[in-house]
């Protein structure tokens, strides 16, 4: 499991790249919804309301997906920046492991074990993407219902009953973005926590490194 983590963790570059992708795709996408959203509240109340229902649905509806969008992609690269960690902690371990085959058998120390927080690094790290991808279904799965509700004429949807359809799906739009915007910035806390746990795990492993070979060329005195 460590080795196939080792060798996934090469792909960062990837990662990044997918994560400025995806960042820059949903910049020319809101851009165009800026343009949609100009063409639309350039006309009066009555026509937009009347015989602007795709705009509006559109506007609606990419309001909705696009954000947990955005977030994916800085997902992506946070989770790049996790990955080129593990890098380098591998690296480190492997010039330990270096210097120390230079010493006669008998005397040579073991390399200190990896600390808890670094071994569940790549575990959080995976999570935090888990989540990012959950929030951009939830964010499609809402933008169906927001298309589907504002085809309507405003109206037809302010005149809707209760237990209506249409009020139906404006009600899970308000409950779901009300936990789906922190849910988000969770998922954001979660990659930011792997990366300070690689951080955390590379210090632990230069103190003791560092500490190992004073003592040992210390001892050789």
């Amino acid at each position: 499991m460590d080795k196939m983590i080792g060798k996934m963790a090469k792909m960062f570059p990837m990662m990044i790249i997918m994560g400025f992708v995806i960042v820059m795709v949903a910049f020319f996408v809101g851009y165009s919804n800026s343009q949609t959203a100009a063409a639309y509240f350039a006309e009066s109340k009555i026509v937009r309301e009347t015989t602007m229902m795709a705009q509006r649905a559109s506007m609606e509806s990419i309001g909705l997906w696009m954000p947990p969008f955005k977030f994916l992609g800085i997902g992506f690269i946070l989770a790049g920046i996790a990955m080129a960690l593990r890098i380098i902690i591998d690296h480190l371990k492997g010039v330990g492991e270096e210097v120390l085959s230079n010493l006669p058998a008998s005397t040579r120390p073991q390399l200190p074990a990896a600390p808890w927080y670094g071994r569940m690094m790549p575990m959080v790290m995976m999570l935090g993407e888990v989540f990012f991808f959950i929030a951009f279904g939830v964010g499609l799965w809402l933008s169906g219902i927001a298309r589907t509700v504002f085809a309507n004429p405003m109206p037809t949807i302010d005149a809707a009953g209760p237990g209506s359809t249409l009020l139906v799906g404006i009600q899970t739009i308000h409950i779901v973005e009300g936990w789906l915007v922190p849910f988000k910035f969770f998922a954001i806390s979660t990659e930011f926590l792997a990366i300070t746990m690689g951080l955390a795990t590379i210090i632990f492993i230069l103190s003791a490194q560092t500490k190992m070979l004073s003592g040992v060329l210390g001892s050789g005195k």
